[in-house]
């Protein structure tokens, strides 16, 4: 990061509102340190949204505090859950609260480089539109480490197909919600909430927002640190919990398939399932997870399939056009009065 680049982002105007939200359960050894980080951003047009979700520690009392303490531009919300929801239901609580243009994901045993949000401001204000901005990534365990894409990623990559291309065939971009600058309307028209009781939800979620994007910035700017510690989720997941999830997924997935990438959805769903019905087969006490895996993995298509269901997406993509059609030429009024009308004749 040179210092060229740096006071080039520090004179940005600000237009773009930024929320960022961080959801908060029994972190009360790393909140302060993540609540700092925000605190410290170069870049001031930013409301912070801390979702705690019925901590059984500190976590609260220390955020009140810090949150009390703070003299600043930015605006913090601390919003409480009534009941633990988990992680999924606290970030769909940090998309349903926010007021900014965009949506940053923070993890609460995290933290932000100062030039974070200006950073993935800059391409958001030079690109006007784009979907996803992503930054660059120190991993913090026993030694540091910045990631690195094994073939640079452009600054710019537009059109639903070049993206997945690139993400499918390299696996170049992060799968982790973290990190991201995501447009709320992206969200909003897409219905990219995060499906409640899953442990790996950056994986599916990563799944759904893939099919609608168009437009993926990258900086090299390092903006996420990303602590590697004993009681995160990547580390303290139980088998079980990760089984089930990634089943989730793969249903998920053969329920949702696109036309475009329908072999390569297939294979991903079929490279998962059999994955997991290894792993079940490793531990007798995984076995109530077997049924519905082998469910699964008879409801692949085999590949003399795959036209039938080419029809069946093509099928629905009509449906949906001339519903759009329909709409416009009548107006919504009088569509909502003939089905009123159709129902009331059944």
């Amino acid at each position: 990061m040179g210092m060229g680049k740096e006071k080039k982002i520090l004179v940005m105007e600000n237009n773009i509102f930024v929320t960022i939200a961080i959801p908060l359960y029994n972190k009360e050894q790393y909140i302060e340190r993540c609540f700092n980080s925000v605190a410290k951003q170069t870049y001031k047009n930013i409301e912070c949204i801390i979702v705690e979700d019925c901590s059984t520690d500190n976590s609260m009392r220390i955020a009140e505090q810090l949150i009390a303490n703070y003299i600043g531009p930015i605006k913090f919300l601390l919003i409480k859950h009534e009941q633990n929801e988990g992680l999924s239901v606290s970030r769909n609580t940090g998309i349903f609260n926010s007021k900014g243009d965009y949506i940053f994901f923070l993890d609460a045993d995290d933290e932000i480089t100062e030039i974070c949000i200006s950073s993935l401001v800059a391409l958001a204000e030079k690109y006007p539109g784009v979907d996803m901005v992503q930054g660059g990534i120190l991993l913090c365990k026993d030694k540091d480490e910045i990631f690195h894409p094994k073939e640079k990623l452009p600054e710019i990559i537009k059109g639903n197909m070049e993206i997945r291309k690139k993400y499918q065939s390299h696996n170049h971009i992060p799968v982790s919600t973290w990190n991201k600058l995501v447009r709320k309307e992206f969200i909003r028209n897409n219905n990219l909430y995060f499906k409640k009781g899953l442990v790996h939800e950056d994986l599916h979620w990563k799944h759904f927002w893939l099919k609608s994007i168009e437009c993926f910035a990258f900086t090299t700017n390092v903006t996420y640190i990303y602590y590697v510690v004993s009681d995160s989720i990547m580390t303290n997941t139980n088998l079980f919990q990760s089984i089930s999830t990634h089943l989730t997924i793969a249903e998920d997935i053969l329920n949702n398939l696109d036309l475009n990438f329908l072999e390569q959805e297939i294979n991903e769903a079929r490279w998962i399932l059999l994955w997991q019905k290894e792993r079940i087969l490793s531990d007798e006490k995984y076995s109530l997870l077997l049924n519905k895996c082998n469910k699964l993995l008879n409801k692949l298509p085999k590949s003399h399939c795959y036209i039938l269901l080419a029809i069946r997406e093509i099928s629905r993509e009509l449906k949906r056009i001339i519903k759009v059609v329909i709409y416009k030429i009548l107006g919504k009024n009088i569509v909502l009065k003939i089905k009123v009308i159709i129902n009331n004749v059944k």
